[in-house]
Formats: structure tokens, sequence, C-alpha cells
């Protein structure tokens, strides 16, 4: 969890400016705005600092990366390894209802309203967005997105970099691979493969 009065922000547009803006004032952390962290992630607020600007106190400081898709966040992430910042914190809003037992790994996002389950585990660097539902026991992989209002149902196992859409259902018991998309509004009752996508109710697969 974030602990300093001052984080970095990597990446933050503006459609994901408010959120981070919001939870920051909650938990009485004072922004610092980094511009132009990795290809195709846009332009962060008209206050922000360029990576040409960075001095050393500021390598020191916790980062959070943007809510972005998996692959932008682990280009980010790799930026920012490269330019030399080493402290990556989950960064958890305050109103999300998370159980006492979770795990919850460094550079997990956590947003507004989210509710994650018992024994659940968010491994590194996952994004669980505004409203999703993450039942108990449920396995979340390293740089996957589970985006706003989606609902994981319980004993499911989501595998790495994988984009589960908005408002998607995954039932229980249930294989997401590694790379998948799940699209938005889908209803998964069966496992999918890993770099597949499926959509639709019951979610099917497409060609990608």
């Amino acid at each position: 969890m974030v602990d300093k009065k001052k984080v970095i922000f990597f990446g933050v547009q503006s459609a994901t400016l408010g959120d981070f803006s919001e939870i920051a004032m909650r938990l009485q952390i004072s922004p610092i705005y980094i511009d132009n962290l990795a290809e195709d992630l846009g332009r962060a607020p008209s206050d922000s600092i360029s990576v040409k600007d960075l001095e050393d106190f500021h390598l020191k400081l916790p980062v959070v990366i943007s809510i972005v898709t998996p692959a932008h966040r682990l280009s980010a992430m790799n930026h920012a390894i490269n330019l030399g910042f080493t402290d990556f914190p989950a960064f958890i809003s305050p109103n999300a209802d998370i159980a006492a037992n979770a795990i919850i790994e460094p550079g997990v996002f956590v947003n507004n309203s989210a509710i994650i389950g018992h024994s659940t585990k968010l491994a590194k660097n996952s994004v669980v967005n505004r409203g999703a539902n993450i039942g108990h026991d449920v396995e979340i992989g390293e740089f996957t997105h589970v985006a706003p209002s989606a609902c994981i149902l319980g004993f499911s196992k989501i595998g790495k970099s994988v984009l589960v859409g908005a408002n998607s259902t995954i039932l229980n018991n249930l294989n997401i691979g590694d790379g998948a998309i799940i699209g938005a509004g889908a209803v998964v009752i069966h496992d999918v493969a890993s770099g597949e996508t499926v959509v639709g109710n019951p979610a099917r697969p497409i060609a990608r």
C-alpha cells in the first residue's frame, strides 16, 4: 500500500485522471504526474512534468501506473524501471470492499467501489476497475485488467495479461488463459484458451 505523501502517477490520461485524483485526495496524497511514459499512452494533465525533468528525489518516490490495457501497463512499467524507479506499491481506493484475507501484491490498482472476496489473490500489477466484483478464491494474473462492473465468480483462475471486459461475467470454477480477451457484456460459461477472444451470451470465440 502507498504510505508516502507524494506519489508519481505514470501515463494518466484524461479518462482515468478523475479516478486517480479522487483516490489520491481520499488518501491525502499529493500526486506528481509524469507525461510521455509509454507509446500511445497520451498526455498527462497540463501540470505534469516530463521524463527529461526528473530529478533524483523523484526516483525515490512510489509509482502508480495508469489504468490502461495490459500491454500498455507492461510497457509503462518497463519504462519506469529503466528510468530507475523501484517502488511500485498497491494503490487501493478506501471505498473498495476487500476481504481481510485477500492477497494484494505490489503494483495492483483497485478502483472505487470494487469488491474483492475472501482468499482471492490479485497478482502484481493487475487492475480491478470501478465497481468490479471478484468472488472468493479467485486468482487474477499479473497485468490482467478487470474492467468496470465485470463480475468473476468463485474459484475461477484468470491468467496473465487478460482483459476482462466491462459488464462481463465469468462463472465459477473456470480457467481463463494468458492473454485472453473477454468482450464487454460477455457471459463466460466455459474455459477460455490462452490468446482467445470471446464475446456474447453465452460467450463464444471469435477470430483475432
